[in-house]
């Protein structure tokens, strides 16, 4: 069976990203029942499409392509290294339900971060000029990206520094060099628990 089929279901993030507003805006829509929504067994929140379009469509919101286009999980991998950022995007694509974007440095981050709201991003921590801190910082206090989830992807074993880096914002860690489906677990972990954590702001 094909996986390319169009998604029908949205986390609140996703929602938020569609309607250009914050995620705690969505969880409001949500409990002051303007949008309707479920509850997953796992306790994630999803809207159904149909629900997501009315409301845009009867306050006059744009309809993104993305959104009347089939629906995928963004990804931004962040690393200096142009073969690790290869494989990863490799991996993670031939899930289908993935799009992945590359970056070779946390400049050139910042300008796809801008043009391309990623719903998660893998970060690599040794990098030159701007490192992996620097570029968790900067994400972190950003209001509308402060709720995308940071994977740290890095040899740094380092158990100072590991811990640095979850507190600079990092919600996993990943070691180099890693297996396949530890990578896309980890992704589908936190992108699923994603709606969870936002809904704690509103």
């Amino acid at each position: 069976m094909d996986a390319r089929v169009t998604k029908q279901y949205y986390t609140t993030f996703e929602v938020s990203r569609f309607c250009n507003v914050y995620p705690s805006t969505v969880i409001n829509w949500i409990n002051e029942d303007k949008l309707p929504a479920f509850t997953t067994p796992g306790g994630h929140r999803r809207v159904k499409k149909d629900d997501l379009v009315r409301l845009m469509k009867k306050n006059n919101m744009p309809l993104p392509d993305d959104l009347l286009k089939e629906g995928k999980v963004r990804i931004l991998t962040i690393d200096d290294n142009a073969k690790i950022t290869k494989v990863i995007k490799t991996i993670l694509e031939a899930e289908q339900d993935f799009e992945v974007m590359t970056a070779k440095s946390g400049f050139e981050a910042g300008l796809v971060i801008a043009r391309w709201l990623p719903d998660i991003i893998l970060l690599d921590f040794l990098m030159p000029e701007m490192d992996g801190f620097e570029v968790c910082r900067w994400v972190k206090q950003d209001e509308k990206t402060k709720d995308i989830p940071i994977i740290a992807v890095t040899v740094l074993r380092d158990e100072k520094k590991i811990k640095k880096m979850y507190t600079n914002g990092v919600v996993d860690y990943l070691s180099k060099p890693f297996k396949s489906q530890e990578l896309i677990e980890k992704v589908r972990t936190h992108i699923n628990a994603c709606d969870m954590h936002v809904g704690s702001y509103g």
